[in-house]
């Protein structure tokens, strides 16, 4: 009897065994399919971009002459003060008037920008990294007032059908970016080396939620049944004060963590001494590839290995593009198709980070393109 049940427990455990070797190779399996995938994405994302935007030409002579109020978040943020310049130019170019207010990143400066463009009764409003949901009343309000409201860097492209009065809407799509930081990370990592860390910022809410979507389920498809932590989250007028404690207690709370995806690569400025004073090996994936950070940190040794980058002049060139459509009563589009372009070290070197930007993206002349839809030569 004794001998029977050491039998039974011994194929008990022979069979648990094969179940988890068979459990192991098929997670193994899936894990080695996901990185080759991850890889070839990735491979595919670090080439010059290709003109993939609107055909339809826009009747820039309606929109001649017409009032446009622009509002940005913050001005202080490279990224964005660039859309403002650039998008002022090219519409001011197609002989419309363009007033800008910066809103210096807080609810306070949002409302009294928002105000002074009713109070200004432009032809149309557009708002630049604004929550929907905090200036949804104000589109109602414009739309009283027969104003056109276009906002910009949602999250993801789209034709709104809210909040009622938005009629166009421009924006890098938030939720690729993420998938190319997710993609990144299992391409480099090989789904081998434990989950990153995402830290976001809920002060751009709508474009950081789409990112943090977009890594979590790229990491889902590329590293199968791979759990990654809650995102922490810091708030931009802190990120001077709060990030380097973040970022060393989140090091310090798991020994195993290698990887830490923020959201914006501005907020590497901060993380890295914070990741120097650990002597960690910690290696970074972010966004913007914003020029001083390109030439500080991804172009030199440092935690941030790949910064995705969105081409600022093009986008806001295609934001222009979507106003003047808007001012001369067509259909907008539904995505301008901006795109995106990853750098690593892999591809670094085949574009001068001292350059231009604009010379970062390949041969592809947006504002020729767009002027050819507009009619400007």
């Amino acid at each position: 009897m004794r001998r029977h049940r050491v039998v039974l427990l011994t194929s008990a455990v022979l069979i648990a065994t094969a179940v988890a070797t068979t459990a192991a190779s098929a997670s193994n399996g899936a894990h080695k399919n996901g990185v080759s995938a991850a890889k070839a994405y990735v491979a595919k994302l670090m080439k010059p971009p290709a003109w993939k935007g609107p055909k339809t030409k826009v009747h820039a002579a309606a929109a001649k002459g017409k009032n446009v109020y622009l509002i940005n978040l913050t001005e202080a943020i490279p990224a964005l003060h660039e859309w403002t310049v650039v998008a002022t130019q090219q519409l001011k170019a197609a002989g419309v008037n363009v007033t800008d207010c910066d809103a210096k990143g807080s609810p306070n400066g949002i409302t009294t920008c928002l105000n002074q463009a009713l109070a200004a009764r432009p032809d149309a409003i557009v708002a630049l990294a604004l929550d929907n949901k905090f200036i949804a009343s104000y589109m109602k309000k414009a739309k009283a007032a027969g104003i056109k409201f276009i906002t910009g860097q949602s999250g993801r492209p789209m034709l709104p059908k809210s909040p009622p009065g938005r009629v166009a809407e421009v924006t890098f799509d938030y939720f690729a970016v993420g998938r190319l930081m997710g993609a990144w990370f299992a391409a480099d990592s090989k789904c081998a080396k434990g989950a990153p860390q995402i830290i976001t910022t809920t002060s751009s809410r709508e474009p950081s939620a789409a990112e943090v979507a977009g890594i979590e389920k790229a990491i889902k498809s590329y590293c199968p049944g791979m759990k990654v932590p809650a995102p922490i989250n810091v708030l931009i007028p802190d990120w001077a004060t709060k990030l380097a404690t973040v970022t060393r207690s989140a090091l310090l709370a798991n020994p195993n963590l290698n990887y830490i995806l923020p959201l914006y690569d501005g907020m590497t400025i901060y993380m890295n001494p914070a990741i120097k004073q650990t002597h960690r090996t910690v290696r970074m994936a972010s966004f913007n590839a914003t020029p001083v950070v390109m030439q500080t940190e991804v172009s030199k040794p440092s935690p941030l290995i790949a910064d995705v980058g969105g081409p600022n002049q093009w986008y806001a060139v295609a934001l222009a593009d979507e106003v003047l459509r808007v001012l001369a009563g067509q259909k907008p589009v539904k995505s301008e198709n901006v795109p995106l372009r990853l750098f690593t070290p892999g591809n670094i070197k085949s574009i001068n980070v001292k350059k231009d930007e604009s010379t970062w993206y390949g041969k592809v002349n947006p504002i020729v393109n767009y002027h050819k839809l507009w009619g400007i030569k």
